[in-house]
């Protein structure tokens, strides 16, 4: 009489026998381990070349592919948040300044009393919060709205991971723009603003052309695309600027006359 000496089963005369206690448990695996992993692998496999393209001729992002190059989208939405946080920061410490200029000698000379009152102005005006919520908000309704109308009003259709990774990667020049426009900051707040306004209406005509050329929209059917886009946009980001634009106007008012 034979028994397995590993779990002590009994073994029969030309029985094959799978002993379970052999079979070691799997070992846990971390949840986040696999996409830690993978976008580290990601982020190293990021060609330069095609970032470059998409700088040069931002057409071509409706060249990717949603399952091969989702990075590439997602590399473009967040360069444009980026740049738009970025403008408002460098704004914002303009209007800071410009705010306790108006103290004159009073603190020119006490580096102390200046950054009390920096710190103090800078808790006071949260614009950089507002402008990212803004900046988010209207960003999402743009590639929403442009997906919408196009899959309803367009004779071509296409799945939402390629249209986001597409229409996302359309954005990655204006992200590289405005952080242009938060260095001019520094130089002339006139300039950064028309270099604001310039990226901004362009972000949204090339996204627009994007959305005819990616779902085949008709002539007849463009224009109402396109005025019914720029209608909800309009509308979304009055919504988000009305919760905080009248304190912002006044902090503008009471603040930053000597900025411009």
């Amino acid at each position: 009489m034979a028994f397995c000496t590993k779990c002590g089963t009994q073994l029969q005369e030309n029985e094959i026998h799978t002993c379970m206690a052999s079979q070691s448990s799997p070992e846990p695996v971390s949840a986040s381990a696999p996409l830690v992993m993978t976008a580290r692998e990601q982020l190293a496999r990021v060609d330069r070349h095609k970032i470059l393209n998409l700088l040069k001729n931002p057409m071509s992002a409706l060249h990717l592919k949603g399952d091969s190059d989702w990075l590439y989208g997602l590399l473009g939405i967040i360069a444009s948040l980026i740049g738009f946080v970025l403008w408002s920061w460098s704004f914002k410490h303009q209007l800071i300044k410009a705010m306790i200029s108006q103290f004159g000698g009073l603190m020119r000379d006490d580096s102390k009393a200046y950054s009390n009152a920096y710190s103090n102005a800078s808790e006071y005006m949260p614009i950089v919060n507002h402008m990212f919520v803004l900046g988010l908000v209207s960003l999402i309704v743009m590639l929403a709205a442009v997906f919408l109308l196009g899959s309803k009003l367009g004779t071509q259709r296409t799945d939402w991971k390629n249209s986001l990774v597409q229409l996302g990667g359309l954005q990655l020049v204006a992200g590289a723009v405005l952080i242009v426009a938060a260095l001019v900051m520094f130089v002339s707040v006139k300039a950064s603003f028309v270099l604001l306004l310039t990226t901004t209406i362009a972000a949204l005509a090339l996204t627009l052309y994007a959305g005819i050329e990616l779902f085949r929209i008709n002539r007849e059917r463009a224009v109402w695309f396109i005025a019914v886009a720029v209608l909800i946009q309009v509308i979304a980001e009055l919504i988000v600027f009305n919760s905080f634009g009248t304190e912002l106007m006044d902090a503008f008012k009471g603040m930053g006359g000597d900025l411009f």
